[in-house]
C-alpha cells in the first residue's frame, strides 16, 4: 500500500463506544446531578428511538448505569450471606 492510499478505519466497538460515553459522564459527581444528565438525554431519545442492539440508545443506558454503579455510597447496607 502506498503512503497516498488511505485503509478504511474499522468501526468502533461497543466497549469503546460505552468507554467513550463513561468519560464524558466521569465528571459528574452525584447521583442526583447524573439523574438530571440522563433526563435531558432520554428528551433527546424521544426524537429518534433506535432499540437495535448496539444502538446509540444501548450505549448511553450501559454508561449511566455503569456510572451510577460507581457513584453508590461508600459504605453500602451489608447483604445477607444467604439468600432463601
Amino acid at each position: 500500500m502506498s503512503a497516498t492510499e488511505t485503509q478504511p478505519a474499522s468501526q468502533p466497538t461497543l466497549t469503546d463506544r460505552i468507554a467513550l460515553v463513561r468519560a464524558q459522564l466521569a465528571p459528574i459527581g452525584s447521583r442526583r446531578a447524573l439523574l438530571d444528565s440522563y433526563r435531558r438525554e432520554s428528551l433527546c431519545r424521544l426524537a429518534s428511538p433506535d432499540p437495535n442492539a448496539g444502538s446509540a440508545i444501548e450505549v448511553l443506558d450501559i454508561a449511566y448505569a455503569l456510572r451510577w454503579a460507581e457513584l453508590a455510597p461508600e459504605d453500602p447496607r451489608p447483604e445477607p450471606d444467604e439468600y432463601p
